[in-house]
């Protein structure tokens, strides 16, 4: 009888910054939103801080983003989406050094082209990611054993927004809504579109009343970020319902008087 021989597989995980989630930061946050005119520019830098006690060397790279309601998120390839202004921007380095406990920049500038169709909201992705120790020393396998290595990689995503002036279109589409119930509580659950050429941050709540007119109140739902093309879903915590039939007046607030309203009749089983 052939002798078989087992493989046995061993799993090695390896973590960034021995254990801690990322060892860089960054203070300046992940929006760099600037407002150009068509044929204009603007530059600035991102800061990258190194918290750990050893220099970490960092990749510098773009993608285009899109996000939906349904918690997709598409990091494409950078100029794939109808509004991404990925070509526009240039950036040096491309990979840096972070010396411990110290600092490095990379600088950007955004050249807007001299394109007068232009108008609203465009934006891309510069993606600042760490690249572990350990991917250059890969776990070695013993004689007839397999090893494999997993290593979990946290990237930063500073979003890259350009304002073409005040233009662009602002609309917004309540694309669906439906009740659940949890704990004893009633939601609104809501997906936002943006349907129109610039982003809007809309501050949404729910004015509630019962079926005689009778007003419950008014209920936060937040306030989110939405791109031209993308979606967003609201919770709205409207309380602890009694079965019946409500009206509902929801209003999506952008800002500068830019107020976005539907009316639904709600039935809580």
């Amino acid at each position: 009888m052939k002798k078989i021989l087992l493989l046995f597989l061993c799993l090695c995980i390896y973590f960034l910054s021995s254990g801690k989630a990322c060892a860089i930061s960054l203070p300046g946050g992940l929006t760099i939103e600037k407002e150009v005119a068509i044929g204009g520019m603007a530059s600035g830098n991102i800061v990258i801080l190194n918290n750990d006690a050893e220099p970490v060397t960092v990749n510098i790279y773009q993608t285009d983003y899109m996000f939906y309601a349904d918690g997709r998120s598409d990091f494409g390839k950078p100029g794939s989406t109808p509004r991404s202004n990925a070509s526009w921007i240039t950036y040096s380095p491309n990979q840096i050094t972070v010396p411990p406990k110290g600092s490095a920049s990379v600088a950007y500038q955004i050249s807007v082209p001299n394109d007068q169709s232009l108008r609203g909201t465009y934006w891309s992705v510069i993606m600042v990611e760490p690249i572990p120790k350990a991917a250059l020393e890969p776990p070695s396998a013993e004689k007839d054993k397999v090893a494999i290595g997993v290593q979990a990689v946290f990237r930063h995503a500073v979003q890259m927004i350009t304002h073409i002036g005040d233009t662009g279109e602002r609309a917004l589409r309540f694309a669906s809504k439906r009740l659940e119930n949890r704990d004893g509580k009633v939601f609104l659950v809501l997906d936002v579109e943006n349907t129109g050429e610039r982003w809007l941050v809309p501050a949404l709540y729910v004015d509630l009343a019962d079926q005689s007119g009778r007003s419950l109140g008014r209920f936060e739902g937040g306030k989110l970020r939405i791109f031209p093309g993308c979606s967003v879903r609201y919770f709205v915590d409207l309380g602890a319902l009694k079965p019946g039939g409500y009206n509902a007046l929801v209003i999506a607030d952008c800002g500068e008087e830019k107020l976005f309203g539907a009316r639904y009749t709600l039935e809580v089983k």
